[in-house]
Formats: structure tokens, sequence, C-alpha cells
């Protein structure tokens, strides 16, 4: 169930018995990015809107203060704003000027007018079905050579798979407040013929110590996100060899050849406390 996606670092070489020559990939033009993401939680939404920068930047992106961003449902429009409380983590992030909650079944769409380029991105929120429970197991192998001293335990969780529905799911980890990965570079998610009818046991990213909280969130995506992440994989996975296919963009769901996802989804969670 487990799928390493992103992380992209592309160094590319033309190799030969007598020369290696770079490619002048520094003259690349840059690319806006756009990252969406609706809830069907009553909260303050956000886009990110940034912009490539070349190979060398020091930087890995530039981020967009101006644009002009709105998201509609074909009947209530709601308006976002740039980084309102002017923090420097959130620059490139447009907040919505008041919360809101998407609706499963309902499709939004996503506009933004960046530098005299409009992009649009839709997508529709499904339902998620709900995570049954979370146990905690102790990890012997763990237990015998820990990466991290005190950390051997691992949460498991359940939950059911409506079959009757084709579904896609993202899944997130976490340990008390941080993020959770396998690898610096994952992001976990699966259809339903690969969950089948029911997530039994499956072990989370990471280990824990008692007194950790564990936390699992379950998000519904849909199948353009699906495709999106998958074509993900499929580029890191290109060995990039003389007859390899050349890489191409993943797939995604905004129009006017900007990168990234607009994405809407349900999202349930679960917590536990680790213990003995």
């Amino acid at each position: 169930m487990k799928q390493i996606i992103f992380g992209l670092l592309s160094i590319i070489v033309i190799a030969s018995c007598e020369e290696v020559v770079r490619l002048d990939i520094d003259s690349t033009e840059p690319v806006v990015v756009i990252e969406g993401l609706i809830l069907d939680r009553q909260t303050t939404q956000y886009v990110k809107i940034s912009q490539s920068v070349n190979f060398y930047s020091e930087t890995s992106s530039e981020p967009i203060r101006d644009a002009n961003v709105y998201v509609t449902d074909g009947v209530l429009t709601y308006t976002f704003e740039h980084n309102p409380n002017d923090q420097a983590a959130y620059e490139g992030y447009y907040f919505s000027s008041n919360s809101f909650s998407g609706v499963a079944g309902k499709t939004y769409t996503l506009v933004a007018d960046v530098h005299g380029t409009r992009y649009t991105a839709t997508d529709q929120l499904f339902p998620v079905t709900a995570i049954d429970s979370l146990t905690v197991r102790l990890n012997e192998e763990e237990f015998e050579d820990p990466e991290e001293e005190g950390y051997f335990y691992e949460v498991l969780f359940y939950a059911k798979e409506p079959q009757q529905t084709e579904d896609f799911y993202l899944f997130k980890f976490y340990r008390n407040d941080t993020l959770l990965l396998d690898g610096p570079t994952d992001i976990y998610f699966s259809d339903d013929k690969l969950i089948a009818e029911e997530i039994n046991g499956v072990p989370t990213a990471g280990f824990y110590k008692p007194g950790d909280i564990g936390r699992v969130e379950m998000y519904s995506i849909s199948n353009a996100g699906f495709i999106y992440y998958n074509d993900l994989i499929n580029l890191l996975q290109s060995d990039g060899g003389m007859f390899g296919s050349p890489p191409v963009n993943p797939r995604n769901n905004i129009s006017g050849g900007a990168l990234g996802f607009f994405q809407c989804s349900s999202m349930v969670f679960k917590t536990i406390e680790v213990t003995d």
C-alpha cells in the first residue's frame, strides 16, 4: 500500500567513452506551480502558488504573492487572500477569506490569475470511509536494533473498504505533531483494488516510544489525483537510461500549463496513545 512519490532530483548527463556533456538546464523557462486543498471541514482552506527556479538556484521555488485567487462550487464563490497574517512560513500561500467546509459530492473549480495568465483546475470531493481502529504493536526486529533509541513500537490501523464504489485514498501518519515518513520523500496512497475489502492491521510509517500519540489521517482523492500521483511514481522510477522514455510532467487537473494539483478531499482521522 505504501507508494513512494515525490523527491524529484534530476541530474541529466549524456555519457560517452570520451566526455560527459551537461545539458543547459540553467536556461529552462520558469513554470508556475499550483497546489491547493479543499477539505470537508470547517476551516480556512488554502492554495499555494509558486514559480520554479533554475536548476542551480539555492531555493526550490519562488513564491508568487500577487495572484488573484478564488474557488467556486458553481453556486458559492470563495475569495482567497495572500498570507493575511504576514507570516514568513506562508509566503506564496493564499487562504480563504472566510472559513468554509467542502461538501462531498460537489465539484470545485479553482481560478488563479497569475501575471496575466489564467489557470483553472477542477476536482470532485468524494466521501471517505471511516477508520475503524488503531492498535499498537512492539516490533521485535526494531526492538533488537532500533534506528532511534527507545522507538520500537508501531501503530497499525484498520478500516473497511466499500466495494460498491470505486475509491482512491491518500494517507498521512503523525507522531505527536510530526509527520512521519519511512523515507524523506514518501507519500502514501492507494486505490481500492489494492486495499480489497479492508485495511487489516497495516503498519503506519515510522516508530514510536511510550507516551507518544499516533495519528492516522485518511483522505479521499479523485481518480485524477490517483493518476497524478501514479505518474510521479513512474517519473521517479525511470532510470533515465539511453533507451528509456524521456521524462514527462505528471498529468494534472490544472489548465494553462502549470504544474501541481488542486485536490478536494474528505478526511477522517484517529489517534492512539502508545503504551508498553
